[in-house]
C-alpha cells in the first residue's frame, strides 16, 4: 500500500490502481505498439551477447559493413553464422540495411552491459574512463608546469602535496579501469 492508500498493479496493457474506497481506476492504457516496443527494448539485452555483440561491435566502429566484411574481418567460418547474428540484430531494432548496398547500419544505438563504458569518437570506440584519465594527466602536467615556476616554496606546500597525491592516485584508478575496460571489449 502507498501512504494514500492506494495500490498500483501492472495488468496486461494498463497500469490500474486501488483505493480502499473505491473501484479499480486505469491510470495509464498501453497500445499493442507501446508493448510491442517495450519487449523489443528487454530483447537487446539478451541479444548482444557473444557472437552477436562481436558483430555489433564491428558494424559499430566501422558505421557499415556487409556479410562477407564481417566474416572475413571476425574469422567466422560461414557467412550463413553471420547473417544469423545480423537478423538477431535486425529483429531486435538495433540494426537496419540499406536496400542499395546491402550494408547494414546501426539503427540505434545502445548502451546496456559492456557498451554502456564506452562513447563513440568517429570509428573508434573509446572507454569513458580515459576522458577522466586525460583530464588527471593534465592536473599533473598542470601540477609540474607549477612547480618548475615557484620551485620549492610550491612543492613544499602541504596543500600542493596533497594535490599531488590525490591527482597521482586518480590517475592510477583511471589507467586501471580504462584497461580493464579495454580487455572487455568484444573483439
Amino acid at each position: 500500500m502507498t501512504p494514500s492508500g492506494r495500490k498500483y498493479k501492472k495488468e496486461g496493457l494498463a497500469i490500474t490502481y486501488r483505493s480502499s474506497k473505491s473501484k479499480n481506476r486505469t491510470l495509464l492504457a498501453m497500445s499493442d505498439s507501446d508493448v510491442q516496443a517495450q519487449k523489443i527494448k528487454e530483447n537487446r539485452e539478451k541479444v548482444l551477447q557473444g557472437k552477436t555483440l562481436q558483430v555489433y561491435w564491428y558494424i559499430l566502429t566501422h558505421h557499415h559493413a556487409g556479410v562477407r566484411e564481417i566474416q572475413k574481418a571476425l574469422k567466422m567460418v560461414s557467412s550463413g553464422t553471420v547473417a544469423y547474428q545480423l537478423d538477431k540484430l535486425m529483429k531486435a531494432g538495433i540494426i537496419s540495411k540499406k536496400d542499395e548496398d546491402g550494408k547494414y547500419y546501426v539503427k540505434e544505438g545502445v548502451k546496456k552491459g559492456v557498451l554502456g563504458f564506452y562513447f563513440r569518437l568517429g570509428h573508434l570506440m573509446i572507454p569513458r574512463y580515459s576522458l577522466y584519465l586525460i583530464i588527471n594527466i593534465l592536473g599533473v602536467v598542470g601540477y609540474v608546469y607549477l612547480a618548475s615556476i615557484y620551485g620549492d616554496a610550491f612543492i613544499t606546500n602541504p596543500a600542493s602535496l596533497l594535490f599531488l597525491f590525490f591527482i597521482i592516485y586518480c590517475t592510477s584508478v583511471f589507467i586501471f579501469e580504462s584497461v580493464k575496460i579495454w580487455k572487455r571489449k568484444p573483439t
